[in-house]
């Protein structure tokens, strides 16, 4: 059994360093894969010339999405939907766009594109 390696900063009670609280990127994200997956994974990261940081930021949030539509994906986008009407509804000049909002609308849009639209 392997044992499974825990940073100090998120161990409870320990106080994160003045170092770590300014940091840019300082939320960690895993995932699981099989031993596979890892190693096709690996590979591809040392192709690409890449930091493991940075390959897998840019794969997730420059790759085309494939979507299946199902009721948990329309219920997103719908939530999501009613979330950025508001934003618009209360807002009076452009400069008061949130760029969140105006990001969460493209996704939305590339999302509803796969869905129904172009048939490349």
């Amino acid at each position: 059994m392997s044992k499974i390696y825990r940073r100090t900063t998120l161990l409870t009670g320990v106080n994160a360093t003045k170092k770590d609280k300014n940091r840019k990127r300082n939320v960690i994200m895993n995932f699981r894969v099989s031993p596979e997956e890892k190693q096709l994974i690996d590979e591809r990261i040392a192709l690409s010339g890449l930091m493991r940081s940075e390959y897998f930021i840019n794969s997730c949030l420059e790759q085309k999405i494939q979507v299946t539509g199902n009721i948990r994906t329309f219920d997103a986008i719908k939530k999501r939907m009613e979330m950025i009407d508001k934003h618009l509804c209360n807002i009076s000049m452009s400069e008061e766009l949130d760029f969140e909002i105006l990001e969460s609308l493209r996704t939305v849009l590339e999302l509803l594109d796969h869905l129904y639209g172009s048939n490349e």
